[in-house]
């Protein structure tokens, strides 16, 4: 799959993502006729900031590939979660016949991400050709580093999500071919739109103001802090395999952690176009116990007596001796409610059941919203730039390092968990950083476990699991291009995952 040619149809779905806004007329792929003033720029980047947000923090793709990872349990069709988290695994079917809920995993990230890197590319070319608010003054500079950002974040979680993905900038002619990239190509073409940003924002300085994030505007500070944040992520979860991630730039993750948040990015829910899978995901934002469960195997993170896999007590095996977990860390209790009885039913695997809920709301007040009308939305926080951070000072043999900064961190000061002694090893040290990532940022960063599983060792048979290691045989690493997008090019269908692919990155 070398070639894909993009058609005016395709074009015409990229810019209608965000139809429903009121501002833009999306279905009308004239640059010119949309962008003719200055005051035009801010309105189709802000359509673009939408698209990107709605296509990676929607229920589609993050609760499928939150069950796929064991973060989340839900035997429920919605959101494709029953499907992803099937035992053995099997692979996304990735056909124009599916249902539109189904192929929206895919759909929603592919199609979301695209048209905000349009939305960018058209704001980038208008400002090339003379459109401007204020003269290549600090406003136009502002636009600028926006629209670097939000390319930057969107092929980035391209890369993170796909096997492949296009890189089209405002000078491409998208109307011939384009080759596909391998998604190093896309985190290494975001990395650089990210820098780009950062040297925009510190040039401008003191005048800088970014406002497309809803309810979290940005000075210059904190906006680049943002883009070292989103670097880090991108490099560091950027590997398929344990293998890949031994290869990961970690001196590079390393500088950008060290720059990255003193801050919990968080932009609030408006009921509208702000809103996230959150409002699934957490006990308290009123979806009740019949949604998504703590995974068995984050409960045995906190608790090793309990089994990686809730007992399927329908065949014969053995129920839990004790549905309570117990744990010295103290998040068990704050950050997760137990629930005495399972609400889904057996016919779809016990492996389901599990007796706790994410309720971080109610014990840090104000943490979240109900991640539909109101309240924050936190997606990445300070802690995780600190556990990049402490993860690859451990991986570039900066041992003691890496174990202030993990007890000086959440383990600590939320988990009440005792400091690491500089004795322990370093598989000790790294899985401890892995159990903090796992527990601490859950709920936080959109298929975080996901990126992480994949990375983090062998992938396990259904029947060995353990707490934090690698993902099921058969689970995707990551999705394929689209059925819809492959069928218009005239390009051959392909998919990952199931019983011919157990490590989820062959194509087949």
């Amino acid at each position: 799959m070398k070639k894909n040619i993009i058609s005016i149809s395709i074009i015409t779905m990229l810019l209608a993502g965000c139809k429903d806004l009121d501002t833009i007329n999306y279905n009308n792929p004239d640059r010119q006729s949309v962008l003719a003033a200055g005051a035009d720029l801010a309105p189709v980047l802000q359509g673009g900031y939408i698209a990107w947000w709605q296509g990676v923090h929607g229920p589609h793709p993050v609760i499928a590939l939150s069950v796929a990872a064991d973060a989340y349990s839900l035997p429920w069709d919605n959101f494709g979660a029953q499907r992803f988290g099937m035992e053995p695994r099997s692979a996304y079917n990735n056909q124009l016949s599916e249902t539109l809920d189904y192929k929206q995993i895919a759909l929603a990230p592919w199609f979301g991400c695209l048209s905000a890197v349009s939305s960018a590319n058209d704001v980038l070319a208008a400002l090339e050709e003379g459109i401007t608010i204020d003269n290549e003054g600090p406003q136009d500079a502002i636009v600028r580093a926006a629209a670097h950002l939000l390319r930057g974040l969107s092929w980035g979680y391209i890369g993170l999500v796909f096997d492949q993905g296009l890189l089209a900038d405002e000078n491409t002619n998208v109307t011939g071919e384009l080759p596909f990239s391998d998604y190093p190509a896309m985190i290494t073409a975001a990395v650089a739109e990210l820098d780009a940003a950062i040297a925009i924002a510190e040039a401008v300085g003191s005048d800088f103001v970014h406002n497309y994030f809803n309810g979290v505007p940005l000075n210059a500070d904190r906006f680049v802090r943002l883009c070292h944040a989103y670097a880090a992520r991108l490099l560091a979860q950027m590997p398929r395999t344990e293998a890949e991630n031994v290869q990961v730039d970690w001196q590079q993750v390393l500088m950008h952690a060290e720059r990255g948040l003193n801050f919990d990015f968080a932009p609030m829910a408006d009921g509208r176009f702000w809103t996230s899978y959150q409002q699934y995901a957490f006990a308290e934002t009123g979806q009740g116990p019949f949604w998504a469960r703590l995974d068995q195997r984050l409960v045995q993170a906190f608790d090793p007596a309990q089994p990686a896999r809730y007992p399927e007590v329908s065949k014969g095996e053995a129920p839990l001796t004790n549905r309570m977990a117990t744990s010295n860390d103290r998040r068990l209790s704050t950050d997760f409610i137990f629930l005495p009885f399972n609400t889904f039913p057996v016919e779809r695997g016990e492996w389901h059941f599990s007796h706790y809920q994410h309720n971080r709301n109610i014990s840090q007040e104000g943490f979240a919203g109900n991640g539909s009308s109101g309240g924050p939305m936190p997606v990445f926080l300070q802690a995780d730039c600190d556990l990049l951070r402490a993860e690859a000072l451990a991986r570039l043999s900066r041992k003691n390092e890496a174990i202030s900064v993990l007890n000086a961190g959440t383990r600590v000061t939320r988990g009440n968990l005792p400091p690491l002694n500089t004795t322990v090893n370093d598989a000790t040290l790294l899985r401890a950083i892995r159990y903090e990532r796992a527990l601490e940022l859950l709920g936080t960063a959109p298929m975080s476990l996901w990126f992480d599983r994949r990375r983090a060792g062998r992938r396990l048979d259904f029947t060995e699991l353990d707490d934090l290691g690698g993902l099921q045989k058969g689970t995707p690493a990551h999705l394929p291009v689209p059925a819809d997008e492959l069928t218009v090019q005239r390009l051959n269908l392909y998919t990952f995952g199931g019983a011919p692919d157990p490590e989820g990155i062959n194509p087949h």
